[in-house]
């Protein structure tokens, strides 16, 4: 599993688990008010190697609506530090959705052809000319999925 920053494949993030292990394991309680939260869809992978859950504010609690991660300090769990909370700003994204597998392949189809649609149509990406584009995968597995 690669570290934010560093190469990654997204058959690294798909086939490792860890980073789902963790973030499962935070919504299940390993936080520090032992609290279970319901798991939401889609899970996201971004470019930058970053798993993402998807956390629902209760409405009512306006400090921090949600438990802590458990840090390194904190002995009843073998992921500690690795769960951040951060709030993610809303943002305009391009979509286009796919059936199949989520591999490094067939992103970087899927990302091409979409960045193609988009400039047939006169899209102008806002990202530095020659730079590489970011992009988050949005991805829900049924529980009756086959893994590969």
């Amino acid at each position: 599993m690669s570290m934010v920053g560093e190469p990654y494949s997204m058959d690294d993030i798909t086939s490792g688990g860890a980073a789902f292990n963790a973030l499962a394991a935070y919504l299940f309680g390993a936080n520090d008010e032992g609290k279970s939260m319901e798991m939401t869809t889609p899970v996201s992978t971004t470019s930058a190697g970053e798993m993402r859950f998807y956390l629902k504010n209760d409405g009512v609690t306006t400090d921090s609506p949600y438990p802590n991660p458990l840090t390194e300090e904190d002995d009843s769990f073998n992921e500690k530090g690795a769960v951040k909370i951060v709030e993610v700003p809303p943002a305009r994204l391009a979509v286009a959705r796919f059936t199949g597998f989520v591999t490094e392949g067939e992103v970087a189809r899927q990302k091409d052809a979409l960045l193609s649609s988009l400039a047939a149509d006169g899209v102008e990406i806002d990202v530095p000319h020659g730079a590489v584009v970011p992009h988050v995968v949005f991805q829900y597995n049924p529980p009756y999925t086959i893994p590969i």
